[in-house]
């Protein structure tokens, strides 16, 4: 059976037995796009399947425009990305490198490493392997961009943004969706909006579960991954947390902004077009951190839907790493804090901070 007959039988399963509609054919079907792109690569499988399914729903199939502003809007934020962490790379090395040469200097001025020689060759090592990984990682974000610069919107998505996807283009019409983050990564839920008892539905689901599915071929486990810690949500709410794991000098306040996203919920509604197509109106809300919720409308605007869907996962993300893990998402916040070290280190080994 090809692939196309395969969704064809999905559809007419799907009308006999709807309670979990498509979203149960993309996480269990062999015929799934999302497990035939792993086999075969090279096509576009995931607009494929948008498009029948927009279809089957009585849509239309995904206008070309509406593709190319989402690839537009992708391409610039791959670019952009791409552009910032280089110069971040950049500015490390040249930061990095002003510290060496006030290292040296303290080698000159304080007793330890006159009482322990190795010391100043073991830190010197240590940077010199620091300084090769800033530019390993440089050199494969670079790489990383050459072999998708070109890529469509929907194959760069993630598993769960791109299901999500369906629902805000219309092709899914019926469902909702809400992300929040976890221990595990983004943690998504899809439930059918206004239905009647025998066709409710619903489901939740990590990144990570579908990345081992579909990525790794791990068989489907669909958990309830746990969220953030008490303590620290009620810390986030207060406006100020320690993040516990610096590697180096004091540890850091984290003062999440006002616009740090906690969760974002989205609805579709479909509406008739004067030209007798289907149009879409995409309405997402964003709770903050703060308490506030803000509700923003999108009609016929998926390069708007999709950089508000990426704005909002890159502020769940932030808030995770900073609150569970402790990692300083600037890295420069280490420079900072290594100065200050040997600022300490001048201080105590002459007495005299402007030796500094």
């Amino acid at each position: 059976m090809t692939w196309t007959d395969g969704v064809k039988n999905f559809f007419s399963i799907i009308n006999a037995t709807p309670r979990m509609g498509p979203l149960g054919y993309i996480l269990g079907s062999a015929y799934s796009p999302l497990a035939v792109e792993k086999e075969m690569p090279h096509r576009n499988w995931r607009d494929a399947f948008e498009d029948l399914l927009a279809l089957d729903t009585g849509g239309n199939m995904i206008p070309d425009a509406h593709r190319k502003a989402e690839d537009d809007y992708a391409a610039k934020e791959r670019y952009d990305y791409t552009s910032e962490t280089i110069s971040m790379c950049n500015t490390l090395l040249r930061e990095w490198e002003k510290i060496d040469k006030r290292f040296e200097r303290i080698c000159k001025f304080t007793s330890d490493t006159d009482r322990n020689p190795f010391l100043g060759d073991r830190i010197r090592a240590m940077r010199k392997q620091d300084t090769e990984n800033i530019i390993a990682h440089a050199k494969k974000t670079q790489l990383d961009y050459e072999a998708v610069k070109d890529a469509s919107a929907s194959s760069q998505k993630s598993h769960g943004q791109w299901i999500t996807s369906l629902i805000s283009s219309g092709a899914l019409p019926g469902w909702y969706w809400v992300e929040q983050t976890s221990v595990d990564g983004p943690h998504m839920g899809f439930s059918r909006t206004k239905a009647p008892p025998e066709l409710e539905a619903s489901i939740t689901i990590t990144e990570k579960e579908l990345s081992e599915q579909f990525v790794h071929g791990q068989p489907q486990k669909i958990g309830s991954p746990q969220g953030l810690p008490p303590d620290r949500l009620q810390a986030l709410r207060d406006g100020v947390i320690e993040a516990p794991k610096s590697r180096i000098g004091p540890k850091r306040l984290f003062s999440p902004g006002v616009s740090s996203t906690l969760m974002q919920t989205g609805t579709t509604e479909t509406f008739k077009r004067p030209d007798g197509s289907r149009g879409t109106k995409v309405t997402i809300k964003n709770q903050l951190v703060n308490g506030r919720m803000v509700e923003k409308e999108y009609i016929q605007q998926p390069a708007k839907v999709l950089e508000e869907i990426v704005n909002a996962r890159k502020s769940m993300a932030y808030l995770m790493l900073s609150l569970v893990e402790g990692q300083q998402m600037d890295p420069l916040d280490e420079i900072d804090s290594v100065n200050q070290v040997i600022d300490d280190m001048f201080a105590a080994a002459e007495g005299d901070s402007s030796l500094a």
